[in-house]
């Protein structure tokens, strides 16, 4: 099981008593697991039960579980007598409210069949029906392994740590992250069991993912990875060594990123996890299409989405979408781009994933912007920005900025262009993600030659220049030496945006800036043989 969540907390002062409960919790969890395979009875006294219910839900998380409702004797000794457990790996039996004579002498009777099952047996039962089973079933009582009573909670973080032990992660804005930020932190301290420990390391990783702050999510998910190998838990490793390459990814290292989900491919298909596979073939088309092989990318992104598919991952399935949408709009195919990320969205709105529908919305509304319906395009962009800032997702944030940037540049509205574009860069700065950095410094030099400040145009798009090629976008840096090629056309220097022009010409082939690369730079061919002509 995945750390994936982690709820509001209460404040106030934590309870000792829902301390020790927690600290008792992962207790319950070592032993249950040290006696997986064998026989084992292990008590525990909770007279809540919603709270029961809540520990249960916590253990059926962690382990394949049976739950096992026993209100006559006969049906405890059926169940022990022919198991039929469904690869269960333990049992879980909650008593009724009232102890009946019937149950009582049947734990005492049958008290060995617990054991001769070869699998750890949990029961549940409140106070009462406790004090009934050690005056009324002693020998079953004298039987058991051990026991625990547990306390209701009613607040405080203990109780609600508690219940993130098995409940997905998710988030709806950032108020959630740092709540489960909180608690997550808290839990590091409280846990003992060392899976346990890992999983929460990775789920700290992926909020200082989600939070901008990708240099301590890397911290986390390095600890966690090390956790994992130390324990031999694979599946564990496998989810590590994604989270890293996804963090090299952000910081442009593209060759670790890409020896980091080689690993986690390789691990996933050891271990024959699809859903995996799928999440690891997605990064890597992602890795290609930042470098701008494009055919690459659309075969990765295709394997990844019919693993989704067949699978029915909805979540996978939008992504994949999203993705085979963006290098359809690097090719320039802008009909295809927007079928896909119309499909995308539809699912994302299906499934409430915020993340993703902002993810979309941008998308679709930098379709429009090349399609010269700015109106449209700001409308997309606005409500992709306003749903990333409730999410509090820096990377969305800077990405949605740059692209309100763009329109009001396209506008002629140059000041406001240029403000946005200063916006987005800080954040990307902040970020350490020098693909951000890349375009907002790219766009910032548009601005400039656009107003004839040639020189500083220059200075921003030789500083992008070499953030493009330090990453190894080609697409990117082809389109900046295009640009470059543009300043040298405005100072009158035809030989050397014929340099630039022919370069980029080199770099552009299959996407969507070939034919304007190749137009401009037969421009600047017939100018210079005019020019030789002449003389």
């Amino acid at each position: 099981m995945r750390y994936k969540s982690v709820t509001e907390a209460a404040g106030g002062e934590m309870e000792e008593s829902v301390i020790d409960d927690l600290e008792e919790i992962d207790t319950i969890i070592a032993e249950l697991e040290i006696s997986k395979g064998k026989g084992n009875l292990i008590l525990c006294v909770v007279n809540s039960p919603a709270y029961r219910d809540r520990i249960i839900l916590t253990l059926s998380g962690r382990f394949s579980s049976k739950v096992i409702l026993a209100e006559k004797g006969e049906q405890i000794i059926h169940n022990l007598k022919e198991p039929d457990f469904d690869g269960a790996e333990i049992l879980i039996w909650v008593m009724p409210e009232e102890p009946t004579e019937d149950l009582l002498n049947t734990l005492n009777n049958f008290r060995e069949l617990f054991y001769e099952v070869k699998l750890p047996n949990l029961m549940f039962y409140n106070r009462a029906f406790s004090e009934s089973v050690i005056r009324k079933a002693p020998d079953f009582w004298r039987y058991r392994g051990n026991y625990y009573e547990l306390e209701e909670a009613e607040r405080g973080m203990a109780f609600e740590a508690i219940e993130t032990l098995a409940t997905p992660f998710s988030y709806q804005d950032k108020g959630d992250l740092l709540r489960r930020k909180r608690i997550n932190e808290y839990l590091l301290e409280k846990v003992r069991d060392k899976q346990e420990k890992a999983n929460i390391l990775t789920e700290l990783g992926r909020i200082f993912y989600h939070l901008g702050e990708i240099n301590k999510a890397l911290k986390y998910f390095e600890k966690a990875l090390k956790l994992n190998e130390d324990l031999g838990i694979k599946e564990g490793m496998a989810i590590g060594l994604g989270n890293i390459g996804t963090v090299y990814r952000i910081r442009g290292e593209l060759d670790n990123a890409l020896e980091y989900y080689g690993k986690a491919l390789k691990l996933n298909e050891d271990l024959g996890n699809k859903e995996g596979i799928a999440a690891n073939l997605g990064n890597i088309g992602t890795v290609y299409r930042i470098r701008g092989e494009l055919d690459n990318a659309l075969e990765y992104y295709g394997k990844a989405l019919k693993l989704n598919e067949d699978l029915g991952i909805k979540e996978g399935m939008a992504i994949g979408l999203g993705n085979i949408g963006n290098v359809y709009q690097i090719k320039g195919e802008l009909d295809n781009a927007l079928e896909y990320y119309g499909k995308a969205l539809k699912l994302n709105e299906d499934l409430g994933n915020k993340e993703g529908i902002a993810a979309n919305l941008g998308n679709i509304g930098t379709v429009y912007r090349i399609r010269g319906e700015l109106d449209n395009a700001l409308e997309y962009f606005r409500k992709a920005l306003k749903l990333n800032e409730e999410l509090g997702n820096k990377e969305g944030i800077a990405a949605n900025l740059g692209n309100v940037g763009i329109v009001y540049q396209i506008k002629g509205e140059l000041d406001k262009a240029l403000e946005y574009f200063r916006k987005a860069l800080k954040l990307n700065e902040e970020l350490g993600r020098k693909e951000g950095m890349a375009i907002g410094l790219g766009n910032m030099g548009n601005v400039y030659r656009i107003k004839g400040e040639l020189d500083n145009a220059l200075e921003y798009y030789e500083k992008a220049l070499k953030k493009f090629k330090d990453i190894g976008n080609r697409i990117e840096t082809a389109r900046t030496l295009m640009n470059l090629g543009n300043v040298f056309t405005q100072k009158g220097d035809k030989e050397q945006a014929l340099d630039y022009y022919q370069k980029a010409e080199r770099l552009a082939a299959g996407s969507s800036i070939f034919e304007d690369v190749r137009k401009r730079l037969n421009k600047q061919e017939n100018k210079l043989l005019t020019q030789i002509n002449a003389d």
